[in-house]
């Protein structure tokens, strides 16, 4: 069984996941920062870099997410997903296209990949999305007090247009059901308890579907994981 784990930088999908791992005994699949990515200084090398390795850069993610989800398969069991590779695609490849960053001939040959690859074992859809989300004065609030130094210094009009792609994206999202977890609502990492109240919902959700451990120790959740991780590309 898979869950996904899906919304904004910013919106606590990382922390999400852990605690989620660690509450149904579950395997956890995160992002890396430290795979090594040949097209990603170029890409960020100008607009110019940007328009030459677009297409590059995002197969380059397209290639190493399906690989991990292969690795997953092989060793089996049930995992929860750090972002999906639904927005790979849907979100973030198909922004740089809309932005002229990617050509209509390279965005057609990445919808055509793409496609294809939709009907690989290895993207079998989850059970259940989880999709975090909020205004973006509250995301913009959480990157600032808690992202990354990169994510800090971004400008505020790229987080504009990923908020909105990600409300068309979700919009029209239809891979799998969705549980809708408003971010205002649930304190991720200043309320341990709030994980508990989410993990309830999905429960509630899901049933039998999901493993039980009684091994859970809320205070560690949102820092604890299961020995297995399979590390994924990290993006943007």
């Amino acid at each position: 069984m898979l869950l996904g784990v899906a919304g904004m930088v910013g919106s606590g999908k990382t922390t999400l996941s852990r605690a989620l791992a660690a509450r149904f005994g579950l395997q956890l699949a995160l992002e890396s920062v430290g795979d090594d990515n040949p097209w990603l200084e170029r890409f960020y090398d100008g607009p110019d870099g940007m328009r030459a390795f677009g297409l590059h850069l995002q197969l380059h993610f397209l290639a190493t997410r399906f690989a991990a989800m292969r690795r997953m398969i092989g060793l089996g069991g049930s995992w929860v997903l750090d972002r999906t590779w639904y927005e790979d695609a849907e979100v973030f490849a198909r922004g740089l296209f809309d932005q002229g960053y990617m050509s209509s001939d390279d965005w057609q040959l990445y919808q055509q990949l793409y496609a294809e690859l939709l009907h690989a074992p290895a993207a079998r859809p989850p059970r259940l999305l989880l999709y975090l989300h909020g205004p973006l004065d509250t995301i913009l609030e959480r990157i600032a007090t808690r992202g990354r130094p990169k994510e800090r210094d971004t400008a505020t009009e790229y987080w504009r247009d990923l908020h909105a792609r990600y409300d068309r994206w979700i919009a029209g999202f239809h891979h799998c059901p969705v549980l809708r977890l408003d971010v205002r609502e649930y304190d991720l990492m200043g309320d341990p308890g709030a994980v508990e109240e989410v993990a309830a919902r999905v429960g509630a959700l899901l049933g039998d579907d999901l493993p039980q451990t009684e091994l859970w120790p809320p205070a560690a959740a949102a820092g604890a994981a299961p020995a297995n991780t399979v590390p994924r590309p990290v993006y943007h």
